[in-house]
């Protein structure tokens, strides 16, 4: 008995030594074999503009709230990109091949020729090609990945000609500029660094350098989990995944009236649901959304970050606010409707695509004038109601020099008009409801 109560001890004294151990094991940061890893998968992007008199910097912020790369795209600008497919494809922020006429790609010692396959300016991700096998590539982290705040992370990218590992904590989750759902983190990153993998201790690529305020400090990630979603739409051709909900911000007066004032806490509310879709008979209209797998949320761009890079047929938790309580339910994302897609190219719009849905007419690709976003619905152009694109045909027929537009942007009702005269733009925007 006395020999079967040592044993039982040993082994509970060697269950005590080993578990630390093992823990310490599996999430030690290595930051010798990260930096080798990573650096292996990085790349130099050069573009060349037409004018090569004029040099574009990105990084140049104005201000912390307000994510603007300058406003010359003529010239050449460099910065990082990262292969993430060992077939020669290639990720990095659009502000840096943008307008480009031509691209390279600097590997190995070697400058090679890069095609542009994807881009897109509202997310500011490009997909590049290039012709070779076997390459070294990282792993894109997806939403089920856990990303915690003060989690340690290794930053490459190459500002002034040379790669540079820095090394940083993830400071704030979903953080909201210009948009755009981001990572933040105190990671010391340059000009140059545009396109650059941020990784963690696994190896795995969570996020892509993106901007940082001129004030410097903090920088700005876009999150793998959008670059995946990207990448498996746009490169793979998968089918996106779709909730079918609608979203507006609270204000003081919504918390107010569903009873959430003093609860301390945010969300959105729900507005309407398509019939049909994985959130009907799930969600209601009148829900307020809380959190989506454990991650707060107070806007509805975050919603619908959630939804881009959630994945069809894998269960998503929302955690709702309804009939004065707390409820959990599970939602699964099913594939995105067929829908109708058309390019309308008109003088003030500029080239644009829109998408017939459901809910109405979206903004499917959008040009540069900043009358439109991708994802605005498109309530009314020149006081005419938009019910389907042959609508929107109509409406444009009778626009010379300017443009008058109703949407409905991510719950936030907006009226925008545009107009060219006397060899001028001019442009304005008023908010209607739900800022």
């Amino acid at each position: 008995m006395v020999m079967r109560m040592l044993g039982l001890a040993l082994a509970f004294f060697a269950c005590l030594c080993a578990n630390p151990e093992e823990k310490a094991s599996t999430t030690l940061f290595d930051s010798v074999a990260l930096a080798k890893s990573t650096k292996a998968a990085v790349v130099d992007v050069y573009a060349y503009r037409a004018n090569d008199k004029k040099v574009f910097l990105p990084f140049e912020l104005s201000a912390l709230e307000s994510v603007l790369f300058g406003s010359d795209h003529h010239g050449n600008s460099s910065g990082t990109g990262c292969i993430i497919n060992s077939d020669g494809i290639i990720v990095t922020c659009n502000h840096v091949v943008e307008q480009a006429t031509r691209i390279f790609v600097g590997f190995n010692g070697q400058k090679i020729k890069a095609t542009k396959i994807f881009s897109n300016p509202m997310t500011d991700v490009a997909f590049l090609k290039i012709d070779a096998k076997n390459l070294p590539s990282l792993k894109l982290a997806n939403s089920k990945t856990q990303i915690d705040l003060g989690e340690s992370v290794l930053v490459a990218g190459n500002a002034s000609g040379k790669t540079r590992i820095s090394h940083g904590l993830i400071s704030c989750l979903n953080k909201v500029v210009d948009g755009k759902v981001l990572l933040q983190s105190d990671a010391n990153i340059r000009i140059g660094n545009s396109g650059g993998p941020m990784v963690n201790a696994m190896g795995e690529m969570i996020g892509m350098a993106f901007a940082i305020p001129r004030s410097g400090g903090l920088s700005f990630f876009i999150p793998a989990s959008m670059i995946g979603s990207q990448y498996s739409k746009e490169i793979l051709k998968r089918p996106s995944p779709w909730w079918g909900v609608r979203a507006q911000i609270m204000d003081l007066e919504l918390l107010d009236a569903c009873g959430l004032k003093d609860q301390n806490v945010s969300g959105v509310i729900i507005t309407s649901i398509d019939e049909g879709s994985p959130a009907s008979g799930i969600l209601q209209k009148g829900d307020v959304i809380i959190e989506v797998n454990n991650q707060k949320l107070s806007t509805p761009v975050e919603l619908d970050f959630f939804e881009k890079t959630s994945i069809v047929n894998e269960p998503v938790t929302v955690k709702i606010w309804r009939d004065n309580s707390f409820q959990n339910v599970n939602l699964i994302p099913a594939q995105e409707p067929q829908s109708t897609i058309q390019n309308i190219d008109n003088k003030l719009l500029g080239n644009m695509l829109f998408e017939q849905t459901q809910n109405g007419v979206v903004v499917k690709q959008a040009d540069n004038n900043g009358l439109f976003q991708e994802g605005d619905r498109v309530l009314s152009i020149n006081k005419k109601k938009i019910k389907n694109i042959k609508d929107i045909e109509k409406a444009l027929k009778s626009t010379d020099e300017t443009l008058s537009v109703a949407i409905d942007r991510k719950g936030m009702k907006v009226s925008q008009s545009f107009s060219e005269r006397d060899g001028g733009s001019f442009f304005s925007q008023t908010i209607i409801s739900g800022g």
